[in-house]
């Protein structure tokens, strides 16, 4: 069961800067959506609010599934993860990484190992489920982190640049798996990329932010075809440097 995310009037400020002002947006249930934009934008601070990482200072998060309002709290949290851009890992054994939330949800062994082994594979890591975590590359690093997130199978997972680490081919491993929670497990996804071909390719819907300002959003094919507002045009265009 997926989660639905609705945003309302929300407001982010650090001392006198603000880094979001008055976002109203909704992220469907079972759905993938991009945020864009360039670095300052907000990005990074919209997913940290919607993943109770961080409070707003004005305005409203809702979350919905099955039908009603899911309550905040440690229900919600365990519904979720959040994978940042730069991941940080438990100093042991790769799998014990992947298996530490399972443990923490108390799934059977069985279950746990079932669950760890499948994720590994799908993320090209199987051989290095004995490894340290301390020895892994950037790259495995981004990649261990987001199969960690997938053995969970959350009801909203929430990418913080989810592929900037890695090669080409790791990317597409990555995007592979991305699809994979989404389209077999109903999985929402919200996530951000300076990628515009990555959003391109996975998102239904895309979010362009631009100076704590949410400027447009769109089905991905009118968003990157037919955009509605100057400032877009220019981004898309890059006579907006980011």
């Amino acid at each position: 069961m997926s989660l639905s995310v609705r945003l309302d009037g929300v407001g982010k400020s650090y001392g006198v800067r603000d880094a979001l002002n008055s976002i109203s947006a909704g992220f469907p249930a079972g759905t993938i959506s991009a945020v864009i934009g360039p670095n300052g934008g907000g990005k990074t601070t919209l997913l940290r609010i919607i993943a109770c990482l961080e409070a707003p200072d004005r305005g409203r998060v809702t979350y919905s599934g099955n039908g009603g309002v899911v309550p905040a709290g440690l229900g919600l949290m365990r519904r979720m993860t959040c994978v940042s851009q730069r991941p940080l890992l438990f100093d042991t054994t790769l799998y014990e990484n992947i298996a530490y939330g399972l443990k923490a949800r108390k799934l059977s062994p069985g279950e746990i190992k079932a669950r760890v082994d499948e994720a590994m594979e799908e993320g090209g890591l199987s051989g290095l489920a004995r490894a340290r975590a301390v020895t892994l590359s950037g790259g495995e690093t981004q990649r261990a982190a987001l199969v960690r997130a997938f053995a969970l199978k959350p009801d909203l997972i929430l990418l913080d640049e989810p592929t900037a680490s890695l090669d080409p081919d790791g990317a597409a491993l990555m995007e592979g798996l991305i699809r994979r929670i989404n389209s077999e497990y109903g999985t929402t996804v919200v996530m951000t990329t300076h990628n515009l071909f990555q959003a391109r390719r996975l998102a239904g819907r895309v979010f362009f932010l631009y100076g704590g300002e949410l400027v447009e959003e769109a089905n991905v094919g009118t968003f990157f075809e037919a955009p509605q507002k100057d400032l877009t045009r220019k981004f898309l265009t890059g006579e907006v440097v980011y």
